[in-house]
């Protein structure tokens, strides 16, 4: 059984004192070439499908679609455009795994670096979708090393 363990990453907000906590996992996504390119993404379970940034995956050579839905998405007000990503999860065996995907943003217009951050696609990946294929536990052991937990990504 392919297993990967995966910190959860946090920072304090210096203004508040807050502590900001996310898990960042690294998939290996297919391109048209069939080549494989690593990104990290967010893992999100509150996301309602997986995210990806339109140029991006124009670049990659994936299957995105010339019109945009005629909707666009509420937080980032990006062009939306349905699609799917083919990945391996970096760390696991060699298992592909596909999942819906929203392709975000004009695939023909590469992002500003001065856009503010909450108008930029984000990688994110919706773990639900995946659930018949893999487990996702997120667990907290006194003995580890991990003072926030960790999540465990299991291959069932």
């Amino acid at each position: 059984m392919s297993r990967l363990v995966i910190p959860i990453s946090y920072r304090t907000l210096w203004g508040t004192g807050d502590v900001m906590l996310w898990i960042e996992i690294t998939l290996s996504l297919r391109s048209g070439t069939g080549n494989y390119v690593d990104y990290d993404f967010n893992v999100d379970s509150g996301t309602e499908i997986t995210t990806f940034p339109a140029y991006e995956a124009k670049q990659l050579g994936l299957v995105v679609p010339v019109r945009p839905a005629q909707v666009q998405h509420t937080q980032s007000v990006l062009e939306v455009r349905s699609g799917m990503l083919r990945f391996r999860i970096d760390g696991m065996d060699q298992t592909e795994y596909a999942v819906a995907c929203l392709f975000l943003g004009d695939p023909n217009v590469r992002p500003s670096p001065n856009a503010p951050p909450g108008a930029l696609a984000r990688n994110l990946l919706q773990p639900l979708a995946l659930l018949e294929k893999l487990r996702f536990a997120m667990e907290k052991d006194p003995a580890a090393l991990f003072p926030y937990g960790q999540l465990v990504v299991e291959k069932t």
